[in-house]
């Protein structure tokens, strides 16, 4: 396994199952593994390669705090992973989707489309209720000294 996919591992494991949040923005876990790896042109279509190698199974759902869509675990609130649609380990519902996703390149082409933008200008995160995009939220900063911390490669 390499570098990148040890940080989003840990780093969507962090917030998602040990912290119990939905997920993080893909514009986030992109800048994120930008920010804390050697790997300073990681892309979407990188991170899912890597979803699809591991069989990394996770939920791309709508975030009603921040009005976007963010990656994460299945939560206890979910539906059944059968209401879901799927290209292979990653899950997702239809109505999401401004096109029909067919296949995991639709589905990098369509959160290219919407946050390509985000992560080429640096801003990852966005602060709830503002609709404001910011480099990265203190919050974010301190998960990445957390799962840094786990790993021996930073």
């Amino acid at each position: 396994m390499n570098q990148s996919t040890y940080f989003w591992k840990e780093y969507i494991n962090l917030y998602c199952v040990e912290k119990g949040q939905t997920g993080l923005t893909i514009s986030n876990i992109i800048g994120s593994v930008r920010l804390n790896t050697s790997l300073k042109e990681y892309s979407i279509e990188d991170f899912f390669a890597e979803i699809v190698k591991e069989k990394y199974e996770i939920l791309i759902s709508s975030c009603n705090d921040i009005d976007e869509l963010v990656l994460g675990k299945f939560k206890n609130w979910n539906g059944l992973k059968t209401y879901y649609q799927n290209i292979g380990s990653i899950y997702f519902s239809k109505n999401d989707f401004q096109i029909e996703i067919k296949e995991l390149n639709d589905l990098s082409l369509e959160l290219k489309k919407r946050y390509n933008n985000r992560i080429e200008s640096g801003t990852y995160s966005k602060i709830g209720g503002t609709n404001e995009w910011v480099h990265l939220t203190e919050e974010d900063k301190q998960n990445h000294l957390l799962v840094n911390e786990k790993l021996t490669f930073k």
